[in-house]
C-alpha cells in the first residue's frame, strides 16, 4: 500500500521499496550470470572433447528420500541419473538386502546385525521415517531386497550393486542376477574387497565388477599408484576401479594412465557442482552422487 503525506497530500513510496527491489535485481542478475558462467565452463569442456560421464545416484537420490529405498531408487532415474548405486548384505537366511551397516540401528532403529535376522524380520521395519525423514512422506518404506531393485531400473538405465560383507554372499548374488529379467550390461558390481570382485568375474565374466580403490596420504604422496591400482585392478580382472572424488588422486593423467590399461575409472561421491565440474574435466567414466539432479545440470 502507498502512504500520503498528511500535509501535501502526495503520494509517497515506502522506505525501503527501491532497495529491495534493486536487491531482487542484482540477486537475479548474479543467478543468471552465474549460469551463463555454467553454460560456459561446460561449453568449454565439451569443445576440449571430454566426454559426459554417467550420473550414478548414490543409494539412490538419497540427499532427497531415505537412502537404499525403492523410493530413492525410483527418485534418482526420475532426477535424470543414468544410473542407481545401491548397498547389500545378505540376512541370516540367505536374502540379499539394500543396506549399507552392518547392524539396522541408522536405518530403522532396530539394532540387530543384518546377518543375524531373518528377512521376514526385516520386513517389520520401517526404513523412512530415521532421522529428517521421521514423521514425513516415507513413513513406512521397506528394506527392499534385490531383486526388487532389479525390477524398478527402466530402459538403458544400470544398477550398481555394491557388495557389502564378505565374499559368501556371492553364490546367492549371481543366483539372484541369473533370475532377473535385467540384462547383464545393465547392472556392475563393486566392492572394496578384491576377493569379491575375482569371485564374481570368474563366476559371471559378463557382467561388469569395479574394484573400489581407497587411497591414502602416506606424506604428501598418495598410495597406491596409479600403476599399482591399476596392477591391483588387473590381478583380480576388474574391468576398472573406483575411486573417492580427490581432485590431488584423480587428476587427467591419473584417469588417462587407467584408461590406457584398458580399465574404467569412476568417482565417488560428489555433491558440489564445482568439484563434479573439475572431476568431469579428467574424462572418468561416472560420477557418484547423492544430488543426481543437481549434478546432471553441470554435466550437460
Amino acid at each position: 500500500m502507498t502512504a500520503i503525506d498528511s500535509v501535501s497530500g502526495r503520494r509517497m513510496a515506502r522506505p525501503g521499496v527501491p532497495v529491495l527491489v534493486a536487491r531482487r535485481e542484482s540477486l537475479v542478475l548474479a543467478i543468471i550470470f552465474i549460469m551463463m558462467m555454467d553454460c560456459e565452463q561446460n561449453r568449454a569442456i565439451r569443445s576440449a572433447g571430454v566426454p559426459v560421464p554417467q550420473i550414478v545416484a548414490h543409494r539412490g537420490a538419497s540427499h532427497d528420500a531415505p537412502e537404499n529405498t525403492l523410493a530413492a531408487f525410483r527418485l534418482g532415474f526420475e532426477q535424470g541419473a543414468d544410473a542407481i548405486e545401491g548397498d547389500f548384505r545378505m540376512t541370516r537366511d540367505g536374502v540379499i538386502i539394500a543396506m549399507h551397516d552392518v547392524d539396522l540401528r541408522r536405518t530403522t532403529g532396530d539394532p540387530r546385525r543384518v546377518e543375524d535376522v531373518d528377512f521376514e524380520d526385516v520386513q517389520q521395519l520401517d526404513a523412512g521415517s530415521w532421522g529428517r525423514w521421521a514423521g514425513g512422506a516415507f513413513a513406512g518404506e521397506r528394506v527392499p531386497r534385490l531383486e526388487e531393485v532389479l525390477a524398478i531400473v527402466p530402459e538403458a538405465r544400470v544398477l550398481f550393486i555394491e557388495v557389502k560383507g564378505t565374499r559368501t554372499m556371492v553364490p546367492a548374488l549371481i543366483e539372484t542376477i541369473a533370475r532377473s529379467a535385467l540384462d547383464r550390461d545393465r547392472v556392475a558390481i563393486i566392492s572394496f574387497d578384491a576377493r569379491v570382485i575375482a569371485a564374481c568375474k570368474r563366476k559371471i565374466p559378463e557382467v561388469k565388477a569395479l574394484w573400489i580403490a581407497a587411497f591414502k596420504d602416506a606424506g604428501g604422496i598418495w598410495t597406491p599408484t596409479a600403476a599399482e591400482a591399476i596392477a591391483n585392478a588387473k590381478r583380480m580382472s576388474a574391468d576398472g576401479i573406483d575411486v573417492q572424488a580427490n581432485p590431488e588422486v584423480v587428476t587427467s593423467e591419473f584417469v588417462a594412465e587407467v584408461h590406457a590399461a584398458g580399465l574404467e575409472c569412476h568417482v565417488w561421491t560428489i555433491d558440489d557442482p564445482e568439484v563434479a565440474r573439475k572431476i568431469r574435466s579428467t574424462a572418468v567414466d561416472s560420477i557418484t552422487t547423492n544430488r543426481p539432479a543437481k549434478i546432471r545440470a553441470i554435466s550437460r
